[in-house]
């Protein structure tokens, strides 16, 4: 028998997913994976809570967990619940600001981005009282997912008003394991770049394996010094600039290191193993398992008293702090 605290919920919201979703971060698939990559990094007492607020019949990777905050998007009483919770998503990062001294990517005034909320259900979850019952459990969901929205590249950036991809077509992907062309049937509406990340490089990556399967994979893959480096100073907006770096550099940029095309008439790019997938699956690898690791780290810091942080006041990156971040893949100053 399920857990009480989540089927009504998952039931109530089940129409909900059906309905047109413009933007999206991961498929299921790759936000289970994330979820499964923290769960045996979590401390004792972090698990023991985890398992008190989901109950004994779900895990974090399960989809009425990690992909929640995309089940409810469209439904009336959750948006009244949480008001523009379709902008927590994302953080809008434009790749066409120009690396000169006046550099700077900040949250939003508003709080409505990926980075101010990861924070805000982080520390909702460690502050003893906060929140409890079903409010608890919401937390949990957008923490876990949340996570996993910032590491697709594609969440926090953004080209000429393109929504993170969302608006250039594609119109086929040729993988080893997974395809599609202009006669495949598309469950989210005529593919584009974001959902090539969200789903299309997951699947290639995939393969054969299952969902665990792949999980259990790249967990081994994690090595301690990767682990350390990625959780460093634990600064989550410096997570999401690392994605914008890989999306500037990387995502919005074919093998070769020239850019997409920025149209957003049909038929759209052909995406082949030489022209894109080959060199972006490694990418797509990593920052699954950087997510998972990640998670890890903030799911210690909710749920274990012994590791709680401050609550979290969000600063700008300075553009000295920017450079170092860019370092490795800095553009010429003033170059869009």
């Amino acid at each position: 028998m399920k857990s009480a605290a989540v089927l009504p919920v998952f039931l109530a919201v089940l129409l909900a997913a059906a309905a047109p979703r413009t933007v999206r971060a991961w498929g299921p698939e790759g936000h289970s994976i994330i979820a499964r990559l923290a769960v045996p990094r979590l401390t004792p007492a972090a698990k023991a809570e985890l398992r008190r607020i989901l109950g004994d019949d779900y895990e974090i990777g399960d989809y009425e967990i990690a992909s929640w905050p995309d089940i409810i998007r469209g439904n009336k009483a959750y948006e009244e619940l949480y008001p523009r919770q379709g902008r927590w998503h994302y953080i809008d990062f434009d790749v066409q600001q120009w690396y000169d001294e006046s550099f700077s990517l900040t949250v939003s005034d508003s709080g409505d981005d990926v980075v101010s909320q990861i924070y805000r259900w982080r520390d909702d979850l460690a502050e003893p009282g906060k929140l409890e019952g079903e409010a608890r459990l919401d937390a949990l969901r957008f923490l876990v997912h949340l996570v996993g929205d910032m590491h697709q590249p594609l969440h926090c950036a953004y080209r000429y008003g393109d929504m993170g991809g969302n608006m250039l077509p594609v119109n086929s992907f040729a993988g080893r394991n997974y395809a599609f062309d202009e006669t495949t049937p598309q469950d989210w509406g005529p593919p584009s770049l974001h959902s090539v990340w969200d789903e299309s490089l997951v699947y290639e990556l995939i393969g054969k394996h299952t969902v665990l399967g792949m999980a259990r994979i790249l967990s081994r893959e994690i090595t301690p010094e990767e682990e350390a480096a990625w959780t460093r100073g634990g600064d989550v907006l410096r997570w999401a600039v690392d994605s914008y770096w890989i999306a500037r550099k990387q995502a919005y940029r074919w093998t070769d290191g020239a850019k997409v095309p920025f149209t957003w008439s049909r038929p759209g790019m052909d995406l082949t193993l030489d022209n894109y997938i080959d060199s972006h699956l490694p990418i797509v690898r990593d920052q699954l398992k950087k997510g998972g690791v990640r998670l890890a780290l903030l799911l210690n810091q909710a749920l274990d008293p012994s590791l709680r942080q401050p609550r979290h006041e969000l600063p700008a990156l300075s553009p000295a702090e920017e450079a170092e971040e860019a370092a490795a893949a800095a553009e010429p100053a003033a170059v869009p």
